[in-house]
């Protein structure tokens, strides 16, 4: 139902009159275990919400807009593999990849099955220098041409756990603009490269034009045309699929079995844990592959057997709404301390402003409250030299997400002060936004209070502090389900649809119109 219209949300709107004079501050004053009784511990991941303009109350209003709106009614709906993508008539069953399915239907979990030993299969054969290009050389290079959900989650997490000095390595290339593919494919040998085409339906342009130019690439290398003999077998060596479409990759020239098909049931944006990872289980093999989900699914069952209090998806969910809807703030930040995090705040980015960026009900109603907002992020220690100014001393109210990592469990760094000074930075960032200079000991707030009042700081910043006490494939999953099941389940309180996202078509269609009408 519209959530408006619940009795949760009025009760939330007078609650949230009576929090206003309250500052972060006082709060914390106010109640001395709040930093104690407001965490979460699951999957190696603790999520601390005690900076937050919350009290007991408030989270007991919580679970009930979540009553309210059926939360449990539809999780089961979801996981059992009920149609909930109602604009397009399809499951959401993302969740069956990483054997986390509820349903009756024993054919989804073999489908599964029989898909996941066929793309694991070849990405083991590649990274044993059992696939070779056309020369017969084995392939020291990876590139995978995709876009969207065909592209940010392959690259989180290759950049994040794959060991850059092994090979094959494994490149991305997303962007139309020639130069991306330019600069990747200069220091490539063709003859050990192989492209993936990452497209659920074989049709994007971008990835088809990326394509065209990789295979022109190619062509020139052996000096043969594109469409004789030799180049179109060069397209039977060099490149493999990932689509539902194999009918169109076999057109195109790849083989049928070199192409890697994911479900209908699968959406974009939730796809890296199918056939799209190929990418990933290329570039960290199949037992980290294995991980990945095995961590997704420990989170999968968090979510669904944990009571609200203790329940960290629906925790950050419920944060989200307290903030857009009841507080007036549509912006909301994620700083990660750890560069194997680079891209994370992108993937989020796709994952919850295509997933909630809504204005339609399910009923196909117009409606009147804000759903997602606008994402943003980057990385500690970076951003402190840049935006934070804005977050510290701005007249802009902005929800943070800061995640850390234990700084011992860094390889590359086990011995270097620096891991330990990252994690010391998202502490004190994270205390210093919420409490202001109060943060500080005594000795330095009486100093810092003498200051001029350009040197002053309004606080007040609500942020949650994630933090994972080990970084593996394991806990990136179950981080990576983490945000999806908050974003699903923001979905449910806004009524909305997570799942469709017609707002990405209408610049397609127009720019296929213009480029007609130009032809």
């Amino acid at each position: 139902m519209n959530p408006t219209q619940t009795a949760a949300w009025a009760t939330l709107n007078a609650h949230k009159k009576n929090l206003a004079a309250l500052s972060l501050e006082q709060l914390r004053q106010a109640d001395g275990s709040r930093s104690e009784r407001y965490k979460i511990c699951a999957c190696h991941i603790e999520l601390d919400y005690a900076r937050h303009h919350i009290t007991d109350e408030t989270l007991v209003l919580f679970e009930q807009l979540l009553n309210e709106q059926g939360w449990r009614a539809w999780q089961k709906k979801m996981f059992s593999g009920e149609p909930i993508n109602t604009s397009e008539n399809r499951s959401v069953l993302h969740v069956a990849l990483r054997d986390s399915y509820k349903g009756a239907d024993s054919h989804i979990s073999q489908e599964v099955a029989q898909t996941q030993a066929r793309f694991f299969a070849f990405a083991e054969a590649v990274r044993h220098g059992e696939i070779k290009g056309h020369s017969e050389q084995i392939i020291t290079d990876v590139v995978n041409l995709g876009i969207g959900g065909s592209d940010l989650g392959p690259r989180l997490i290759c950049q994040a756990l794959a060991d850059m000095s092994a090979q094959p390595r494994v490149h991305f290339v997303a962007n139309i603009d020639p130069i991306e593919l330019s600069r990747t494919l200069n220091s490539l040998d063709p003859e050990r490269t192989l492209f993936i085409l990452s497209s659920k339906s074989f049709s994007t342009m971008e990835t088809q034009v990326n394509a065209q130019a990789a295979h022109a690439w190619l062509c020139a290398h052996y000096r043969v045309e594109p469409d004789d003999a030799i180049g179109l077998a060069i397209k039977q060596t060099h490149f493999c699929a990932t689509s539902n479409n194999v009918q169109a990759a076999s057109a195109w020239g790849i083989p049928t079995e070199r192409c890697y098909t994911l479900p209908e049931w699968v959406g974009g944006r939730f796809s890296l844990w199918s056939a799209i990872g190929l990418s990933i289980a290329i570039a960290l093999g199949i037992e980290q592959f294995k991980q990945l989900l095995a961590g997704a699914h420990e989170m999968d069952e968090h979510f669904l057997s944990t009571p609200f209090t203790n329940n960290m998806p629906a925790m950050l969910a419920m944060l989200g709404v307290w903030y857009g809807n009841f507080h007036g703030t549509q912006v909301h930040g994620v700083i990660s301390y750890a560069e194997r995090l680079r891209y994370f705040a992108d993937y989020l980015q796709q994952l919850e402003m295509e997933s909630n960026g809504k204005s339609i009900d399910k009923q196909g109603e117009l409606i009147d409250y804000p759903t997602a907002p606008v994402l943003f992020g980057g990385l500690g220690t970076v951003t402190q030299h840049s935006f934070f100014q804005l977050l510290h001393q701005g007249r802009v109210r902005v929800p943070l997400d800061i995640i850390s990592v234990e700084p011992d469990t860094t390889p590359a760094y086990t011995d270097d002060t620096r891991t330990q000074d990252l994690l010391l930075f998202a502490q004190a960032q994270s205390d210093a936004l919420a409490y202001g200079i109060n943060a500080l000991p005594e000795t330095l707030r009486v100093e810092w209070q003498s200051k001029p009042t350009y040197s002053h700081f309004p606080a007040n910043q609500p942020n949650s502090r994630i933090h994972l006490s080990t970084f593996n494939a394991h806990t990136l999953g179950a981080l990576i389900a983490l945000y999806e099941h908050k974003t699903f389940l923001q979905g449910v309180i806004w009524n909305i649809n997570s799942f469709d996202q017609w707002g990405v078509e209408l610049g397609k269609v127009m720019f296929g119109a213009m480029k007609k009408q130009s032809a």
